[in-house]
């Protein structure tokens, strides 16, 4: 997976970023699985260890937002990975569906594992699972040419882009923005996001929602 390799690479150079990897590898063995809760509307979000490493504070901002919060996510998946998942959250066309893939992918791309056509192409493919009355939130990447797959992140970004001028059902949450703005947000690593960062990611995933209501 490409995270997990990236963080043992980035393990060896900061103690902190040994601890981060760590608590990765902590939640690896089952991820947040389908982790759910009840009362309010209902919303899976499928994603990865950004997800995984936020829970708490994701749902701490959701469900006072009116949300009944289904989680499955795991470190180190891609959108090609959780798809799997993704076609398990399309079947249900009652819920709402955030989904928080690309970091792993923006990996592979700064390392010319993938390239933009075959990212765009799966980055369709997830898109088409979902039915046009579903409300379906994307969570874009972070771009930062400077930080671990930022360069990347502007091929995620465009696709997610370009997507969504043809799909009105589709909305993006800005996490590239929010990182921009707030790169304290950001553990030593340069991609897992502290605490205030997580909620950060709630609330970006809260408003895109409440967009499509």
């Amino acid at each position: 997976m490409v995270e997990s390799r990236w963080g043992v690479r980035w393990a060896a150079m900061t103690g902190l970023r040994m601890l981060v990897v760590g608590a990765v590898l902590v939640v690896a063995s089952n991820g947040c699985g389908l982790l759910a809760e009840s009362g309010g509307r209902p919303v899976t979000i499928v994603g990865d260890s950004l997800v995984v490493l936020g829970d708490r504070k994701i749902r701490d901002v959701l469900k006072p937002a009116g949300w009944r919060v289904t989680v499955d996510a795991y470190p180190g998946v891609t959108v090609t990975t959780q798809m799997p998942a993704l076609t398990k959250a399309a079947g249900d066309r009652q819920r709402a569906i955030v989904i928080e893939l690309g970091t792993n992918d923006t990996h592979a791309l700064a390392q010319g594992e993938t390239d933009a056509r075959a990212e765009g192409e799966e980055i369709h493919r997830a898109l088409e699972l979902f039915a046009p009355s579903q409300c379906l939130v994307w969570v874009n990447a972070d771009a930062e040419p400077s930080r671990p797959g930022g360069r990347g992140g502007k091929v995620v970004n465009d696709a997610l882009a370009a997507a969504a001028t043809s799909r009105p059902d589709l909305h993006v949450a800005d996490l590239n923005a929010m990182l921009r703005a707030h790169p304290e947000y950001l553990l030593g690593d340069g991609v897992h996001l502290t605490d205030a960062g997580s909620t950060g990611l709630g609330q970006l995933m809260a408003n895109a929602l409440n967009a499509c209501q």
